[in-house]
């Protein structure tokens, strides 16, 4: 059940991420560097929920 839990928040702060990048995005001037480690923060948040979604339907 604590599994689950964390997997939920990953899931949430994901999504907040992918707001993130949209709203800098949205910028005149664009901080592609920024925009840049928010990518990774996401794809890092996407691989820890990918592995404990494995975890759990194991």
């Amino acid at each position: 059940m604590a599994l689950e839990a964390h997997l939920n928040k990953l899931k949430i702060k994901h999504k907040e991420m992918e707001s993130k990048i949209t709203k800098e995005s949205g910028f005149p001037a664009i901080d592609q560097f920024k925009i840049n480690g928010l990518k990774r923060e996401k794809m890092k948040l996407k691989e820890e929920i990918s592995n404990i979604e494995s975890q759990i339907a194991s």
